[in-house]
């Protein structure tokens, strides 16, 4: 489509294209449009406008005012624009005028800005042409990493305007910026501790630098290449106390506690349990998080007076059940329990004792209930084990409880093992096709040689014993069986096994149990 009255301009999309069509800009040298209030097109009656001037491409002479009013016409006469089109519709075809001569790309940095009097305004949306005879790589943008270093990096003195602009304070990018890729927000400004040669010198600020991530190593590098003065841990002391249930379950700060608690002595170790268990409410806090409860261990560890052991156990009591059904806090009731003798823990574990079944079926409870059957030797361990005996069946089937049953089947007391597998007398079949509790089945048949004949017979003369056979969990009881069966029973076991061959042979789980068989026949040959 060739214009008649003006020979010299030609559409970009022409085989044909002429010397405008193909001009190239400068850097920088953006033309700004000022918008016509009659109809809503942008024109740009004076050429070009901006505060810096750079050289031309040479030989490439700019698009003229006639060119712009040309090819406004253009559009005018293809009715692709009217008096009363929408703002989009201008917008889409500002966008095509402005392809179709080339202009609006920006070669350098983040893009060039205008100015139309004393406003800052950002460039309209870029489109590339690619249109023939059109070198698209020269106008296009270069990429962040091939922007020079100083282009890449913010002012000191950024200023966000309006539309998310950045400019500096004098229009212009400073000539010493301090920072690269991020805001001023995130440069070291305050971090003058990196040069600190001493701990005096931070004075004031131990706290706020701690809860740095890079200022709390700082912090525990002081302490791990010096030997500490007694008056910097003085310090250190007396500028945490005040924040220490704050720092010790903070996500960096939890870490210099922890160094701190290593190199006090026993004076300030009283001190600072003082300080943490004064409001209870915080302390409880401190012990069900997950950084906090570690800081608590730690401390625990320097404790070696007797008054000490009584301050910190007195406070513990009340919430001892609390704590050991916590996933963070029970590891502090563990810690007390192995570590501290059985005088000392005896209030809490009367109090461990006194909610037995709470305990043995929470998930973090039964392992803390385990450990005291194992080190506790007062009366409270004879009210556990018979709390757990009177209860087998239950623990039995749950899917906690079942460990706690184990560990206690395990710990081989005979007069204990013997009561608990009679208390479970005539629940073995049923216990055999539970998840949890064909576990407890093959833990009394391989812990207790004399009572598993009793165990094995009454699965085998049960009526369901072919469901158990093919049941997905008692498939693995029969197969116990197997192995610890001797002598007469083994032969007695694998007869009636054998009786449902026509029906085991194809079952999923019954040929498990007959794989079993011959194998346990063949080892023993």
């Amino acid at each position: 489509m060739v214009r008649i009255d003006n020979e010299g301009l030609y559409w970009s999309f022409m085989k044909k294209t002429t010397y405008e069509n193909r001009l190239f800009l400068p850097p920088y040298s953006t033309p700004s449009f000022r918008q016509s209030p009659t109809h809503g097109l942008f024109q740009n009656p004076t050429g070009y406008s901006s505060q810096r001037s750079y050289p031309l491409t040479p030989n490439l002479p700019l698009p003229s005012q006639q060119s712009f009013e040309s090819l406004e016409d253009s559009f005018r006469r293809m009715t692709l624009i009217d008096h009363n089109s929408s703002r989009l519709q201008s917008m889409r075809v500002e966008s095509a005028v402005r392809g179709q001569i080339g202009l609006g790309f920006h070669n350098e940095g983040f893009g060039s800005y205008d100015f139309l009097g004393a406003s800052m305004v950002r460039p309209p949306p870029q489109r590339q042409p690619s249109f023939p005879g059109f070198d698209v790589y020269r106008q296009r943008s270069r990429s962040f990493n091939e922007l020079p270093y100083t282009n890449r990096r913010w002012p000191m003195n950024t200023h966000w305007g309006t539309n998310n602009s950045i400019w500096s304070s004098n229009g212009s990018q400073p000539e010493n910026p301090k920072s690269n890729l991020f805001p001023p927000m995130y440069n070291n400004r305050g971090q003058e501790w990196f040069t600190c040669s001493s701990l005096k010198e931070l004075k004031g600020r131990i706290s706020a630098v701690a809860k740095d991530q890079k200022g709390c190593r700082f912090l525990q590098k002081k302490f791990d290449d010096q030997i500490i003065k007694r008056e910097d841990i003085d310090m250190v002391i007396s500028e945490v106390k005040d924040q220490l249930h704050e720092l010790m379950v903070h996500q960096f700060a939890n870490y210099l506690i922890q160094k701190l608690f290593e190199v006090i002595n026993q004076q300030q170790t009283t001190e600072l349990l003082l300080v943490l268990i004064t409001r209870k409410q915080r302390f409880m806090e401190v012990c069900t998080d997950p950084l906090g409860t570690r800081a608590v261990q730690k401390l625990m560890l320097r404790m070696k007076s007797q008054e000490q052991i009584s301050i910190l156990l007195s406070v513990l009591k009340p919430i001892a059940v609390t704590l050991t059904n916590n996933i963070h806090g029970h590891h502090i009731i563990d810690q007390c329990i192995s570590t501290f003798s059985n005088e000392d823990t005896k209030h809490i574990a009367d109090e461990i004792a006194n909610n037995c079944m709470d305990i043995a079926t929470d998930k973090s409870g039964c392992c803390v209930l385990n450990q005291c059957l194992s080190h506790v030797q007062t009366e409270a361990r004879d009210r556990m084990l018979a709390e757990i005996i009177s209860n087998a069946f239950i623990l039995s089937e749950h899917c906690y409880g079942n460990y706690v049953v184990q560990f206690v089947v395990g710990m081989r007391l005979r007069h204990v093992t013997s009561n608990l597998i009679m208390q479970l007398r005539g629940t073995y079949v049923s216990l055999s096709m539970n998840k949890y509790g064909s576990n407890v089945v093959e833990k009394c048949m391989k812990c207790s040689s004399e009572h598993a004949s009793m165990i094995i017979k009454e699965i085998m003369f049960d009526i369901d014993f072919l469901k158990v056979l093919q049941d997905a969990y008692g498939n693995y009881v029969i197969q116990s069986a197997l192995r610890v069966s001797k002598g007469d029973l083994y032969d007695k076991l694998v007869r009636f096994i054998l009786r449902h061959y026509s029906v085991l042979h194809s079952h999923l789980f019954g040929k498990m149990v007959l794989d079993r068989v011959k194998c346990s026949k063949t080892n023993r040959v």
